[in-house]
Order: C-alpha cells, then sequence, then structure tokens
C-alpha cells in the first residue's frame, strides 16, 4: 500500500496527473461572459448579426499591470457614431469603448475580461468573447507587453447610470403630468357639457 501512495505522490508531483483538473475552458469563459447579457442574444442589425472576437490579451501570465485589451468585430464598425463595446473585468462592468484598443491597470492576481458589442441604444448585442489571465508584476529583465496604442487612445467611458435621485424625479415628473392633465381634463369636461 505505501507503494502505492508513493506511485501516486510520483505522477501527481511529477506533472503526469495534475492534482486538480483544469475547469475553465474557453466554452466554460464564454458561457460566464454570455450570463453577463441579456439571455436573447445575439440581435441582428438591419438583418446582419455581428460577431466579436477578444484578440488581445491571450490567455496566460501577462506581466505588468497595464493590460491592452483589442477587439475584432465583423460586420459591426466600433468607431462608428454611438456604436461601442462593453468591457467587463471579474463580471463588473468597466464602461464603454469606442475605439478597438482598451487599456486597463490591474494589480496582480486572476482576471475573467469578457468583452460584448453595444448599439446606440445601449443594449448588448453579439455573442461576448473572453479570456482569463494572470497578471504578475515582472522581476528584473522580464519582457513586459508593450502597449499598442496611447491611453489617451485607448479610454474607456462609464456607462450612462441613473441615480436613484433623478428615477425619483422623473417619476415625480411623470405622476404630476398625469394628475394635471386629468385635472384638466375634468374641468374641460365640464364646461362642454354646460
Amino acid at each position: 500500500m505505501l507503494r502505492f501512495v508513493f506511485l501516486l505522490l510520483l505522477i501527481v508531483v511529477s506533472g503526469i496527473l495534475p492534482l486538480h483538473a483544469q475547469t475553465t475552458t474557453p466554452a466554460d469563459i464564454i458561457a460566464a461572459c454570455a450570463a453577463l447579457l441579456p439571455p436573447d442574444r445575439p440581435l441582428s442589425l438591419n438583418g446582419v448579426t455581428p460577431t466579436l472576437r477578444l484578440v488581445q490579451p491571450v490567455a496566460g501570465v501577462h506581466y505588468g499591470t497595464a493590460v491592452n485589451v483589442r477587439i475584432e468585430a465583423t460586420n459591426f464598425d466600433v468607431t462608428t457614431e454611438g456604436r461601442h463595446w462593453h468591457l467587463w473585468v471579474n463580471g463588473q462592468l468597466q464602461g464603454m469603448v469606442y475605439q478597438p484598443d482598451a487599456i486597463i491597470d490591474l494589480e496582480p492576481g486572476t482576471y475573467t475580461l469578457c468583452v460584448s458589442l453595444g448599439n446606440t441604444d445601449h443594449a448588448d448585442i453579439a455573442m461576448p468573447d473572453g479570456v482569463v489571465i494572470t497578471v504578475e508584476r515582472p522581476l528584473a529583465g522580464t519582457p513586459t507587453a508593450v502597449l499598442t496604442v496611447s491611453r489617451e487612445q485607448a479610454q474607456i467611458q462609464p456607462e450612462p447610470v441613473i441615480e436613484p435621485a433623478q428615477l425619483m424625479l422623473l417619476i415625480g415628473g411623470g405622476l404630476l403630468a398625469a394628475f394635471g392633465g386629468w385635472w384638466l381634463g375634468t374641468r374641460l369636461g365640464k364646461r362642454k357639457s354646460g
């Protein structure tokens, strides 16, 4: 029995049999990214369904905390007025990007990056893409990724958010307008009949 345990330990340590199975496949990552979107995706634009591919970064270790995220889209031009893509880091929306590249700063750690296309109405269209990367601080002499664009050319814009006070003002204004219309309608209705 001791020989069996020793042999199993030797196999695990040598890497022939991993101690735990790799559970994050590309399909798992895309499924996790798709869960961030409404379930009726992909949508078509004028009968054409756009596609999206996350080109950079690639899966694995990324040395350096500045990460260049680049997409390629077909049947969709992200530089056209109002069209954009969304970037999520670990399930948190970072914002909108109106060009093919975005630069984000990440602390050392493991991250799931997800991207999806957004139309002028801020609806997510097409199927998303994603990747898992590990960010590490480089040791002296370790090559780091070179940013392909400047930070000014790769800005992320915050997604428009309606604040609770704005929402209350909008609902209050709508209720006031409805009440005023009702009140005015009852007054004008009495004049015609009398």
